[in-house]
């Protein structure tokens, strides 16, 4: 499935900490490219131009492309992993942290964002509704 294999370690629980530690951060992105979309949008910027600039420069990968697109077009309903699908991630990652007695307060955000979208209905949406969460705490509307 992937392009290229890696050695994780000799224990089994390393390739799962990969895996969670890959799902946090790419949570992370999304809560991060929200408050961007937020910041602009109470500037009055379109969404669209921040899409690109970003896009087009520093962060021209697959996952800003592809999640941001969703956050300016607020296509939440085209699911590719679901709110739901991440909070159960995110909710192996703080348990994971625990246990290694890592602190992680920037997935703390991600998960009470996870936690604020359910609490919202938008349970079965794609995680870029976390853009939505970034809104409505600024007081914007969606």
């Amino acid at each position: 499935m992937g392009r290229k294999t890696f050695h994780a370690g000799n224990l089994p629980e390393s390739a799962t900490a990969i895996k969670l530690a890959n799902n946090m951060v790419l949570g992370c992105a999304m809560i991060a490219m929200g408050e961007g979309f937020s910041l602009i949008r109470k500037y009055g910027v379109a969404p669209q131009t921040f899409y690109e600039v970003m896009t087009e420069g520093l962060f021209s990968s697959t996952a800003y492309k592809g999640y941001g697109k969703t956050m300016v077009d607020q296509t939440y309903d085209n699911v590719g992993s679901p709110i739901t699908v991440g909070l159960k991630d995110a909710n192996l990652i703080a348990a994971a942290a625990d246990l290694a007695r890592v602190p992680m307060p920037m997935h703390n955000i991600y998960h009470d964002r996870l936690v604020g979208a359910v609490a919202h209905g938008d349970g079965d949406r794609d995680q870029a509704v976390l853009a939505r969460e970034q809104a409505r705490a600024c007081g914007l509307d969606s």
